[in-house]
């Protein structure tokens, strides 16, 4: 048995809410997505798309799979949970942090109003996907053992040529200094969707640093986490897991908004902000 804290009416009401989201407005916006994701001509994804460098790893694949990976794995949190599917906490807590990081790259690049603050970031979340793809591959190039399995030179060579050209000087920005800008944007989405009212603003700033930290210990394995407060005694939960799968919910149908708004006909260099609804 994994304890959540459900026996409190508020940790319960909050659980609801978060299967709510994830069953109704972020399942409802990921078949629109999927409805409009092979037209995106005269938009502002296109307009990103068009303005950076091409290559192997491109922004709309970016975006594509991140909002893949955070609706996918809040779809399967929901089915374990309601069916129910045996489990333990780190699923549901490595699940989770998958979808916080998905929604959280999806909006750092589109959420901004400044068309050229979403086309430089754009640049950075292309060019670290693009620099982990090529580390990797150029050691996979080098196999003996699993050569089926191996790199092809020229990929590797068309990966680190792509990444030069999206970020010229040097390394781009390593996951920690992208993932503070998530933060803050994720930060941002969510007091669009209102929870800034609904929870007190320090309160909802705290909250996405906890996301991002625990979160990341929780899914690599460490100890650390089990030293946090929890909710429900059980200390494999830290923290308040149904308010953070709300918040981890909420920031994906943010995200999924976003992008949905960004393909929009008409929408390429618009200063407009989304709304969260």
């Amino acid at each position: 048995m994994i304890d959540l804290g459900l026996d409190d009416p508020q940790v319960a009401e909050m659980f609801n809410r978060a299967l709510q989201v994830i069953d109704g407005p972020v399942e409802d916006c990921w078949d629109e997505f999927l409805k409009a994701r092979d037209d995106i001509k005269e938009c502002e994804l296109n307009r990103l798309y068009e303005a950076m460098p091409h290559g192997p790893v491109d922004i709309t694949g970016v975006i594509g799979v991140g909002l893949e990976t955070a609706r996918s794995c809040l779809n399967q949190i929901s089915h374990i949970i309601q069916n129910p599917v045996p489990t333990f906490p780190v699923v549901l807590q490595t699940l989770l942090r998958a979808a916080l990081v998905g929604s959280a790259r999806t909006l750092f690049v589109l959420l901004p109003t400044d068309p050229d603050d979403r086309l430089e970031r754009a640049c950075k979340v292309v060019a670290r996907d693009t620099e982990s793809g090529r580390q990797g591959m150029e050691q996979f190039a080098k196999f003996k053992g699993m050569q089926a399995f191996g790199a092809p030179q020229d990929l590797v060579d068309k990966l680190s040529r792509h990444r030069k050209e999206l970020w010229p000087n040097g390394n781009p920005p390593g996951d920690g200094r992208i993932v503070e800008g998530m933060s803050a944007v994720m930060y941002e989405a969510l007091e669009l969707a209102g929870m800034g009212e609904e929870l007190g603003h320090d309160i909802l700033k705290d909250h996405v640093t906890w996301l991002w930290n625990a979160y990341s210990g929780l899914a690599h394995g460490y100890f650390w986490p089990r030293l946090l407060l929890t909710i429900s005694g059980d200390r494999r939960v830290p923290g308040d897991f149904p308010l953070d799968l709300h918040q981890v919910a909420t920031a994906t149908h943010m995200a999924l908004l976003a992008t949905l708004s960004r393909m929009e006909p008409g929408s390429a260099l618009t200063t407009d902000t989304i709304r969260g609804e």
